[in-house]
């Protein structure tokens, strides 16, 4: 990838400074960031500093939602291109890790395709059907893990019939986005990268395999191969088929899970879903706005810019806490209060902002809202019998959640 911004070189003494005007930050730790209650910790930042630097982290974290917001508006001084990009490093060079013209290019082909009627109009009806599917195979179980017997087959399975591909066994390509995920966190460790590396070489292995041998003339990869044909190569097809099945799996899986377990946290509003099945829209979007399946954006300066009236040097790295930019009170009344009918929860920036805004959200919000209704309408009353808390750093959701009926 060209044009893409160094680390910058900080002194000792000016770390020391930084510590010293930012200490709530600089006691601020990844693991802190990843806890189940980091809202706690997040509240106090966004109060004494909304624009705070973290040692830990290596830069600076905004945790307020206009200032976010502005963040990731397009703009000049800022940019995705770094080597420093864990996303890229994971999923390699694609419409989320380039700017401008690059990424308009990128991302061009796609866009008719995840318009809100032609996602109804091609998916609704399978959602269904394949809702009705896999809940048919654990019904007479009277339990299951919603992760495994549900959430995860559902999102991979509607990623192979967005693209038109058979992607094969569930559990390996599941794996693969694990895997990505994994290499998204800052820990410093080679290890999750090389995993990646590995996923990404098989996963293109297998999207080449397929897009070759697909006779689906009905599906977005034969649509984009007909609108990308002389604008993109092969191999950066398959680049971005791999960041739109990302979304297409991992957040899903996400934003189910997380869904379903704030309506047993809720008893109130899960018998309101209950009654009115119509109120699964505004219950989807206040899952994500909470417990946003991407809980971290991130950008590097390209030069000197001011921000919150925080002065940030060039070549910085800023991430936006999605958690926190989602809590703000200053656009939330009652940020930390579960409400299906409140009206403003599309303001939360848990899809992005700007130019880099996700593709597929009106997908992701039919793809869950849907496979919801599919399991109150077969299942009925679910209670829940054991989970883990969400958690996570960059991806936010509980490991284990089990649900009866």
């Amino acid at each position: 990838m060209t044009d893409l911004q160094p680390v910058a070189n900080l002194s000792e003494r000016e770390l020391n400074r930084r510590a010293e005007q930012f200490p709530l930050g600089a006691a601020v730790t990844l693991e802190m960031l990843a806890a189940p209650d980091c809202e706690v910790m997040l509240d106090e930042l966004r109060r004494a500093e909304p624009v705070s630097w973290i040692p830990d982290l290596g830069g600076w974290l905004v945790s307020s939602r206009e200032i976010a917001r502005n963040l990731l508006l397009p703009r000049g001084d800022v940019t995705v291109q770094s080597e420093q990009n864990m996303v890229r490093a994971s999923l390699g060079r694609m419409m989320l890790t380039v700017d401008a013209e690059e990424h308009g290019r990128m991302r061009g082909p796609f866009e008719r395709s995840f318009r809100p009627r032609e996602v109804e109009r091609r998916f609704e009806d399978y959602l269904r059907e394949l809702s009705t599917e896999l809940i048919g195979g654990f019904a007479s179980e009277h339990e299951f893990e919603v992760g495994r017997q549900f959430a995860a087959p559902y999102a991979v399975r509607t990623a192979g019939r967005v693209l038109g591909l058979d992607l094969g066994d569930v559990g390996r390509i599941d794996g693969f986005y694990s895997d990505f995920a994994g290499a998204m966190e800052y820990t410093g460790d080679p290890e999750p990268l090389r995993r990646a590396d590995d996923a990404r070489s098989k996963l293109n292995e297998l999207l080449r395999t397929r897009l070759a041998g697909s006779t689906e003339s009905d599906s977005l990869a034969s649509d984009v191969a007909g609108e990308s044909a002389g604008v993109l190569s092969q191999d950066e097809l398959v680049a971005q088929l791999r960041v739109v099945m990302f979304g297409a799996i991992e957040t899903i899986q996400a934003s189910i899970m997380n869904t379903l377990l704030l309506l047993q946290l809720n008893p109130g509003a899960y018998l309101e879903v209950l009654a009115d099945t119509s109120l699964f829209a505004g219950a989807v979007s206040e899952s994500v706005r909470l417990i946003p399946p991407v809980a971290f954006v991130e950008r590097w300066t390209r030069e000197s810019i001011e921000l919150g009236g925080v002065e940030i040097g060039p070549r910085e790295f800023v991430g936006v806490s999605v958690i926190g930019a989602n809590r703000d009170p200053s656009t939330f009344d009652r940020p930390h209060e579960f409400d299906v009918h409140r009206a403003n929860s599309h303001r939360a920036l848990s899809f992005s902002f700007g130019e880099h805004h996700c593709i597929g959200f009106h997908l992701a919000r039919l793809q869950t809202t849907v496979g919801l209704e599919e399991i109150t309408r077969h299942l009925g009353r679910l209670s829940m019998t054991d989970h883990n808390a969400p958690e996570g750093f960059a991806f936010r959701r509980p490991s284990f959640l089990r649900m009866a009926w």
